[in-house]
């Protein structure tokens, strides 16, 4: 079941340099969609139960964000670097996986089902026998 389409990519994306493409863009889709299914498993029943169509639509951004950003930089540049005399301009690709299909963790937090954590969590590393640990009864002297 696709939800995106290729009119969907390029009508969302800003600037003057649109992939032209629709069979190239909706292979992405594809690919991307397929990977949104791995990381949230319930999603497609989830959407079908979704009676506001939120999910649906959020699921479409993160899908369209996806794509835009393996046309964007294709060729996974981290830098690029260009000189003409006294001039020089750089540019500086964000993210961790330039040019990568991925879900951002802002991405997977839209489309997962609330109360799930799957970002960073913390370990105490206070012992309980310290007087500073939240656990300390005392009984330790």
């Amino acid at each position: 079941m696709a939800w995106t389409t290729a009119s969907d990519v390029i009508d969302a994306w800003i600037g003057d340099d649109a992939p032209t493409d629709s069979n190239k863009v909706g292979i992405w889709i594809d690919k991307a969609e397929r990977e949104v299914r791995v990381q949230v498993s319930d999603i497609s029943t989830r959407i079908a139960a979704d009676s506001t169509g939120d999910l649906l639509a959020n699921t479409m951004d993160v899908v369209i964000a996806m794509v835009q950003r393996v046309f964007r930089n294709p060729e996974g540049v981290r830098q690029v670097s260009e000189g003409t005399g006294p001039f020089t301009g750089s540019k500086t690709y964000g993210g961790n996986h330039p040019g990568a299909l991925y879900l951002t963790d802002e991405e997977l937090a839209k489309i997962s089902p609330a109360g799930t954590n799957s970002g960073a969590f913390t370990v105490d590393t206070i012992p309980v026998t310290s007087p500073f640990s939240p656990y300390y009864d005392g009984s330790w002297g």
